[in-house]
């Protein structure tokens, strides 16, 4: 289980140790697999360094801080809609200026989607995430929510879902 995230790595919470220096191939559930090195062990925690791109790793950064963030808050009583972890995470989303900016969803819902995008745009801005249109309804760091302009038949929400 994910403990923390720290500038050195990710900490594991583990009933079982693997060794320092063992290569891990992890899967965190809205990040995917990646593969990492265990750089350090101590009771039941372990923290180990990703073996990945700079650009993979800010990714999996921005994930996780977004995620986190997300565990923070508190339950929403209006949520009409469950959310859904997509299998096809990557997106691109349209601005009102033009420009196509790569995203990455977090969760998508009949009314809309949290996604990891790596420009900054306002609350109340306009955008299509693939083919979808929406409105930011939600900016948090890294990222933000979005409003679906139609909402989706919830019978189209599943895994699989292409924006």
């Amino acid at each position: 289980m994910t403990q923390d995230i720290y500038w050195s790595g990710i900490a594991f919470r583990s009933a079982i140790m693997p060794a320092v220096g063992q290569v891990l191939t992890c899967s965190i559930r809205y990040v995917g697999l990646f593969e990492a090195r265990v750089v350090g062990t101590q009771d039941h925690l372990f923290v180990v360094h990703l073996l990945t791109s700079r650009r993979r790793g800010g990714e999996i950064a921005r994930t996780m801080l977004a995620l986190a963030h997300e565990q923070e808050r508190p339950l929403e009583a209006w949520r009409l809609h469950a959310r859904i972890n997509p299998v096809n995470r990557d997106v691109l989303v349209t601005l009102e200026d033009g420009r196509v900016l790569p995203g990455r969803l977090i969760n998508v819902s009949a009314s809309g989607a949290a996604l990891v995008i790596e420009d900054t745009v306002e609350r109340g801005a306009h955008i299509v995430i693939g083919s979808t249109a929406a409105r930011v309804v939600r900016v948090f760091r890294d990222g933000i929510g979005a409003a679906f302009v139609t909402p989706l038949d919830p019978v189209q929400v599943h895994p699989g879902i292409r924006l």
